[in-house]
């Protein structure tokens, strides 16, 4: 196939990265299975996937469609994206490939790389709907965060990019979250680096630490409307990283208070409180040098309080 190196667009790279994985196999004849919430390929029973994305559990390995090609039917780096562009591209920007190979990178090696994000949507409409409508966020929030470039609606998936940059304002991580309520999806863009997740930087020196961007929008609504809640600092962990809270801190020492508000639910497999350990083990490592505070939400998270308050007319 193709042999002469093609410099692909950003916008040809992020499509072909995100060239649902199902569709491809089914249109070269190969058979796919429902397996819970994801898709399982018939031939190779252990690769699982879901739009985009796909995991092999027996060796570890993962990606994005492009490498899915390369690692399972041998192809090049070029002929995989023109597979999943079917032929279309214009290739007229010197961009690096391997930036959406969707191939794990060496942290030293790629600590400066800038994240390549999805191109934005005309207009933010399934992010509104579903942020302010399905998860009863206040419109001022989201509109706050969408006027800062931190949240936007991408053009081809309508999924919201939620963007993380580094003390420099460089993109250093973007997060992805369905907006339709029926298929649930949540992912991250190629490279990006958990040191750097979403966050708001304020003037105070009290931060609010979450598992995840809906729980702090959550938050916000609930406890801080009127307020003059910028001020304060918010993160996002994107899940329970400890290491990536102390990295936070270390960048911004203008921290004193810490006030975790991390999930209260039991996971299903282990009957764990996973979010609840974690804040209990953050007391334990930091109050020596902050003041650390835990505020727990009744039942599971902060999203959920805000429903049942929305819908009960408390709010």
């Amino acid at each position: 196939m193709s042999q002469k190196f093609i410099p692909f667009t950003d916008e040809e790279l992020y499509q072909a990265a995100h060239k649902d994985i199902k569709q491809y196999l089914e249109s070269v004849g190969e058979k796919v299975l429902h397996s819970g919430t994801e898709y399982m390929w018939a031939a190779h029973d252990s690769v699982k996937f879901r739009g985009h994305v796909w995991y092999q559990h027996s060796t570890g390995a993962k990606g994005t469609a492009v490498n899915f090609l390369m690692e399972f039917f041998g192809f090049s780096f070029q002929d995989a994206v023109i597979t999943l562009l079917n032929g279309k591209y214009t290739a007229t920007r010197n961009t690096r490939p391997e930036d959406l190979c969707g191939r794990q990178h060496d942290e030293k090696k790629h600590k400066n790389h800038k994240v390549i994000v999805p191109p934005k949507n005309s207009d933010n409409k399934r992010l509104y709907a579903y942020l302010c409508t399905a998860r009863c966020i206040d419109s001022e929030v989201v509109k706050y965060f969408t006027l800062k470039r931190l949240i936007y609606e991408d053009k081809y998936n309508h999924n919201i990019v939620f963007i993380g940059k580094d003390k420099k304002g460089i993109i250093r991580y973007a997060g992805l979250k369905g907006t339709l309520t029926n298929k649930p999806f949540k992912g991250e863009i190629t490279g990006s680096n958990k040191k750097y997740c979403f966050r708001h930087i304020g003037i105070s020196d009290t931060l609010y630490v979450f598992e995840a961007f809906i729980d702090l929008f959550s938050y916000i609504t609930l406890f801080h409307l009127g307020y003059k809640w910028h001020s304060f600092n918010y993160i996002a962990l994107g899940g329970l990283y400890i290491d990536v809270l102390k990295n936070f801190l270390s960048d911004y020492p203008h921290i004193k208070n810490i006030i975790i508000c991390t999930d209260n639910d039991y996971n299903s497999s282990d009957g764990i409180n996973h979010g609840q350990e974690f804040a209990k083990k953050v007391k334990s490592q930091l109050s020596s040098d902050f003041d650390v505070t835990i505020h727990t939400p009744t039942p599971k998270d902060w999203n959920e309080v805000l429903v049942k308050r929305k819908k009960a007319g408390n709010i």
